[in-house]
């Protein structure tokens, strides 16, 4: 990785991602970002089935994201976008790099409600992971309900139990100190004596466990900014996503365990979802393009009729009783 860029000024951010049919919520996602301060998108895509491809294609042409069809590895279809978003010059221009996934909305929860402008408050660290709060299903069915943060607005309780753990996501200076991206940290360059590494209200991880933390517990940062983890969405949403199959693991589909993992539904949040009017603003500034627009209403048909069909097939009629079962039982 380059060094820092020097410019002053917010700092420059680019979001690293990879996306296979979610062509529904690609720009609510893309426009939630851009609302929060995000300067730069590379996005990858691999076998799409979706307008996916379109929709971001029609948003590189338009200059508000470079786009990139990536050629898989057998490390999978994540780490393989990963690697090759080592070689893009958004990527070695940017401040700050953070690996983010089109299912996790960052909630920024404290300073002037920017990334950059966390970033710039994070002066001395040279990473800053934000900790995962998980939104459950909240028993919506069918694929079209309202953008994701403000259709789905229950999630686990803010504070952990004893003892509990959350995973995290972390953006990191593009100052040399890091050698390549993963998917939740990046790997360091440099001895971990030599890394200053905090969560986002500026809590700092112990030095011993940087060369291998994925997650925290206790203190989760959430005062700052939180993590909303939407991994299911609908049912309907969760089917085809069963369907397409998981980025990181070839072999391994979602079952009824994933599901109850992840439907956590016991606190209300609503502070993304009653702040979403810039988000909202800019989806319809991007919809004015004639072309996107036809992309995106394309894709909401695709998910509803996917979605409806993964419903009533054998498979997903199992899988629903697996998953009804399987609650009972809990």
């Amino acid at each position: 990785m380059t060094q820092d860029s020097g410019r002053s000024g917010a700092p420059k951010v680019v979001v690293v991602t990879t996306m296979k049919d979610e062509g529904a919520y690609i720009l609510d996602w893309i426009s939630h970002y851009k609302s929060i301060g995000v300067s730069d998108f590379v996005i990858f895509t691999n076998d799409c089935s979706d307008p996916t491809d379109h929709i971001l294609r029609c948003l590189h042409r338009k200059g508000v994201i470079e786009h990139r069809f990536s050629r898989v590895m057998r490390r999978g279809p994540h780490k393989s976008a990963l690697m090759w978003a080592e070689y893009e010059p958004k990527v070695s221009e940017a401040d700050w790099v953070l690996v983010i996934d089109v299912d996790e909305y960052l909630q920024i929860n404290g300073g002037d409600g920017t990334l950059p402008g966390l970033l710039a408050e994070r002066q001395d660290a040279d990473a800053v992971s934000f900790v995962w709060r998980i939104f459950g299903n909240a028993g919506i069915g069918a694929v079209d309900h309202p953008p994701v943060p403000q259709a789905f607005a229950l999630a686990e309780p803010a504070t952990g139990q004893p003892g509990e753990h959350r995973f995290f996501k972390t953006a990191f200076r593009n100052n040399g100190k890091f050698n390549r991206m993963g998917v939740h940290r990046p790997f360091l360059a440099v001895k971990p004596d030599e890394v200053n590494w905090q969560l986002a209200d500026g809590t700092r991880l112990p030095e011993d466990e940087l060369e291998g933390a994925l997650y925290v517990r206790g203190s989760y940062g959430y005062s700052a900014a939180q993590l909303n983890h939407y991994a299911l969405r609908s049912r309907d949403g969760f089917l085809n996503k069963k369907a397409r199959g998981r980025a990181n693991h070839f072999t391994s589909s979602l079952e009824p365990g994933y599901w109850h993992k992840f439907d956590r539904n016991e606190e209300e949040d609503r502070r993304l979802a009653d702040n979403f009017t810039t988000a909202l603003q800019i989806k319809e500034d991007l919809l004015r393009d004639a072309s996107l627009r036809e992309f995106h209403e394309m894709a909401q048909v695709w998910h509803r009729r996917k979605g409806r069909k993964a419903r009533i097939s054998e498979e997903g009629q199992a899988f629903l009783g697996q998953l009804e079962s399987s609650r009972k039982t809990a």
